[in-house]
């Protein structure tokens, strides 16, 4: 199957296909389900079977630690993963302690228990074209656990015991060839909120266009939303309340630029306009290197400076007798990790600050939240928030007297923009004013 002039990428239709819920938490027995819905000009019609229940939560971030411990360990032929529980846990936000390795085997068990078939079509003369296909993501699992129960249920996985995952051959592949890199680690890492995380790979995923580009403006509608991010059987209203908070946060890393809602019930339109610019030249450099274009515009808009140093280092390497299992997967990790590849290339770069980036990743010390760091972004944040939280612009009274108050009045709005309370009746309380 062919997307445009390049193969599909499994973690596209994974994430459009709306078979992870972003809820949190799970909303039922969801061990099978069907759904249409519609995204741009795309039509998608999926069923799902999930023995174990639908995946949700964490199970993203799960399947994201796999996939990248498979890929460090230069994704093996036997498709393969092989570590302990305690550091495939290290890579995900649950940690390492308390009721983490229970959680890790359920999500590990849901994650192997679901499959599903998705067709993606147009309309064109009058009939539905498209494209069925049936996937999975984990043909095999093996663990070492302990339980009360014969059955393993409620069991615990033990942390240092050996764990094998073995990924279904096409999933395996889309790894190998770096298509699962798409996604900004280090804002991920900024987006401790799961829900956030989960709606950010949807998002990422439908901006995809045909040829490959990053649309910077993604229009929905509430209905079909509510489809292709999991949350089928929720109200409109809850649906809407699920979002606002993921939206906050997605504004605040700096990922969206804004959302705006247009009209009522099902038929609300949402409209997403994404941060951030691609510069073609860049984007050329990389897809030289073997890139596909979506996931070369996704490192352009988050590392541009990175870009040609990192493409000359490989070129260099190459020259020198290199030759990489897949070139594109490894320019996407030199981009994603850059000290790995270009310090040895250049000596004129300072190697301690090098060996400090690469000593704090090892360590998994959380990355720093982005916020802004002015009085006056800060007050563009809140005011984006508040727009988000309102469903429409703030009042005009108000937004001028957010622009009087004092720096420490700001920053406790900040603080409960980022979560820590209600932000419109901190906006009323510190204004005097109906946001």
């Amino acid at each position: 199957m062919q997307q445009g002039n390049e193969p599909l990428i499994n973690e596209l239709t994974l994430a459009r296909s709306g078979v992870f819920s972003i809820l949190n938490r799970e909303s039922g027995n969801d061990q099978r389900w069907e759904t249409t819905f519609s995204i741009g000009d795309r039509d998608f019609y999926v069923q799902g079977v999930a023995a174990r229940g639908r995946p949700h939560g964490v199970d993203p971030d799960v399947l994201l630690a796999l996939q990248t411990l498979f890929f460090e360990a230069g994704c093996p032929d036997d498709d393969t993963v092989e570590c302990t529980a305690y550091a495939l846990l290290k890579l995900t936000p649950m940690g390492t302690r308390g009721n983490a390795y229970s959680r890790l085997r359920d999500s590990l068990l849901r994650l192997e228990g679901v499959s599903w078939l998705m067709r993606v079509s147009r309309q064109s003369g009058g009939r539905s074209r498209g494209t069925t296909e049936t996937s999975r993501l984990i043909d095999r699992i093996s663990v070492r656990d302990t339980s009360l129960s014969a059955s393993g249920e409620g069991g615990t996985i033990e942390a240092g015991a050996p764990l094998r995952v073995t990924f279904s051959r096409h999933f395996a592949q889309s790894i190998r060839e770096g298509f699962y890199q798409i996604l900004d680690a280090e804002l991920l890492g900024d987006l401790k909120q799961p829900t956030a995380r989960s709606l950010y790979r949807v998002l990422q995923a439908h901006r995809v266009g045909d040829d490959g580009s990053l649309a910077r403006e993604l229009p929905v509608i509430m209905a079909a939303w509510r489809e292709a991010t999991g949350l089928s059987g929720q109200r409109s209203n809850n649906v809407k309340r699920t979002l606002d908070g993921a939206h906050a946060h997605l504004i605040a890393a700096k990922y969206l630029r804004d959302v705006a809602y247009e009209g009522s019930g099902e038929g609300t339109r949402i409209t997403y306009e994404f941060e951030g610019e691609v510069d073609p030249e860049l984007v050329k450099l990389l897809t030289d290197m073997k890139v596909t274009r979506p996931v070369a515009e996704a490192l352009v808009t988050e590392h541009p400076e990175r870009i040609r140093e990192v493409v000359q280092a490989m070129r260099t390497r190459l020259a020198q007798g290199f030759k990489p299992r897949s070139l594109g997967a490894a320019t996407v990790d030199a981009v994603r990790n850059p000290e790995k590849y270009v310090a040895a290339q250049s000596p004129g770069r300072n190697d301690t600050a090098a060996r400090s980036r690469t000593s704090g990743k090892a360590r998994g010390e959380p990355q720093p939240v982005l916020l802004p760091l002015t009085q006056s972004e800060s007050l563009g944040m809140i005011r984006n928030i508040l727009k988000v939280k309102l469903g429409r612009a703030p009042h005009a009274a108000a937004v001028a007297r957010l622009a009087s108050l004092p720096q420490d009045a700001i920053e406790q709005l900040v603080a409960a923009a980022k979560g820590q309370g209600d932000l419109i009746e901190a906006v009323r309380a510190a204004t005097g004013e109906a946001p």
